[in-house]
């Protein structure tokens, strides 16, 4: 590509010196309630449709719009997917039919909108087998399959808890494991004739909890955990929700609630947890709040919340094949059976943290080894940005594209051909001093509008307004 660099220092960059309290530009919105609820860029009609659109209910539209829609759904199968440790291979050792099932509940969790507690419910009181009852691959995702292992686990995932030394763990003491004559079928069961190890059960708050011994020792916990009394319950999930937003929980890191890590905003948490346990832990209403709050819509992040994050490896990829209009193709290494994903199948999607590319890999894919938030990694390398600015792999993919050469047939000025490139890229239009820039650079260096098409997305892609989410 020509000269790029000196195209590069032209961009400007649309959120660069932005105030602590105004509202910011519907550009800005889309983007980043795009990103943030389906892990992709809105498509140039799309854009084009809601920066046009005067009604001045619209961001409420687009949230409600992004929360009911697949693409929101299958972005929060990833996030789930990503804390319960679903993976075909080790640690958790599930196997494709096993992640295949255990993705498709979790799926219609979230589209049925089950509410939370609910949701966590349907998960630690499942028995059955890992093809017909998915929720139990809960329990086969570890290493070993203690009872002390699945309580440390629940108390890290819903509670917050890193450390736990309560005897709470004698609760899960029943479930069982058997193989059956289907390849990798497990069964987990109860055995309701062992004896209970403890008449009592006293947990971390001082909660004694007293299991039937011909019952399931599991109910009297889980009927704890996730009471409406249980305040603890409600704002891990809340604090959760936030830090996927903005990239910085209340409590951080999320999953590390101790005596002396207190929330950044006591009032703000607590406010947030009232709103959902009086909405009966409705997962979807708890989202559009806080995306339709005023941190959220701020031209800048509010002090003390906001993490400014390059976007995630899975997300990263996407945008980039949704800019040249080719997609990766996946498949899993994993035997018994082998699995080809379809065309065009999205890296958000893919459901399984064995399945990967060489791309994945060198923007940080989660491993899922752990249920911990922090183990994905975001932050920028100069191994990334080498690759953005130098990859022939790359460079092709975008002289290869279709959909740019389209938009050079369609748009036959450098005005509606920059208008054009930075919606597809950067779900906006091109500013008038950008398209100043471009039309010198095109002049003083002989170009087509081909070429300045092609220098254009190499330089776009290459920005930190493409490549954060703002």
């Amino acid at each position: 590509m020509r000269k790029i660099l000196l195209l590069i220092v032209c961009l400007s960059f649309a959120v660069a010196g932005r105030g602590a309290s105004s509202q910011c530009s519907d550009e800005v919105f889309l983007r980043r309630a795009y990103l943030t609820v389906t892990g992709s860029l809105p498509s140039a009609q799309a854009s084009a449709s809601f920066l046009d659109d005067e009604n001045p209910k619209k961001r409420e539209r687009l949230v409600s719009r992004l929360l009911n829609s697949e693409l929101g759904f299958k972005y929060m199968q990833m996030r789930w997917g990503d804390i319960l440790r679903i993976k075909s291979e080790f640690p958790s050792n599930l196997w494709p039919n096993g992640v295949q099932a255990y993705n498709r509940w979790i799926y219609e969790q979230l589209m049925n909108n089950v509410p939370y507690d609910q949701m966590v419910r349907n998960l630690l009181l499942c028995e059955g087998s890992n093809f017909r009852s998915p929720a139990v691959n809960f329990y086969r995702a570890f290493q070993q399959r203690t009872p002390e292992n699945f309580y440390q686990n629940i108390n890290l995932l819903f509670l917050g808890n890193r450390y736990c030394t309560d005897n709470g763990f004698y609760c899960f003491s029943q479930v069982q494991f058997k193989s059956t004559k289907e390849w990798k079928e497990e069964i987990i069961y109860l055995d309701y004739h062992k004896k209970i190890p403890a008449m009592r059960i006293i947990l971390q708050d001082g909660t004694q909890l007293f299991p039937k011994q011909d019952g399931d020792w599991r109910e009297e916990y889980v009927a704890w955990l996730t009471s409406p009394n249980n305040r603890r319950f409600a704002e891990v999930m809340v604090n959760r929700m936030w830090y996927w937003v903005f990239g910085r929980g209340i409590v951080h890191e999320p999953d590390d609630w101790r005596a002396d890590n207190k929330p950044s905003d006591p009032q703000l948490l607590a406010r947030l947890t009232d709103y959902f346990i009086k909405n009966n832990f409705d997962m979807r209403k708890l989202m559009k709040r806080i995306l339709l709050s005023k941190e959220f819509g701020s031209e800048a992040a509010p002090a003390g919340f906001y993490e400014p994050q390059r976007l995630p490896a899975e997300v990263i990829v996407d945008a980039l094949a949704s800019v040249t209009g080719i997609w990766n193709t996946y498949s899993s290494r994993v035997p018994e059976p082998f699995t080809f994903y379809p065309p065009r199948t999205r890296a958000t999607h893919l459901g399984d943290a064995t399945v990967s590319s060489t791309e994945l890999e060198l923007f940080g894919k989660v491993s899922r080894d752990v249920s911990l938030e922090g183990q994905r990694n975001n932050a920028i390398t100069s191994r990334q940005l080498l690759y953005l600015m130098n990859s022939s792999v790359l460079e092709q993919r975008i002289r290869r594209s279709g959909a740019i050469k389209k938009i050079c047939e369609q748009n036959l000025t450098v005005e509606q051909l920059a208008d054009a490139i930075t919606l597809r890229v950067l779900s906006r239009r091109a500013t008038a001093r950008e398209k100043s820039n471009y039309k010198e650079y095109m002049e003083k260096n002989g170009l087509s509008l081909r070429d300045l098409a092609l220098d254009m997305v190499w330089m776009q892609i290459n920005s930190n307004e493409f490549l954060y989410n703002h």
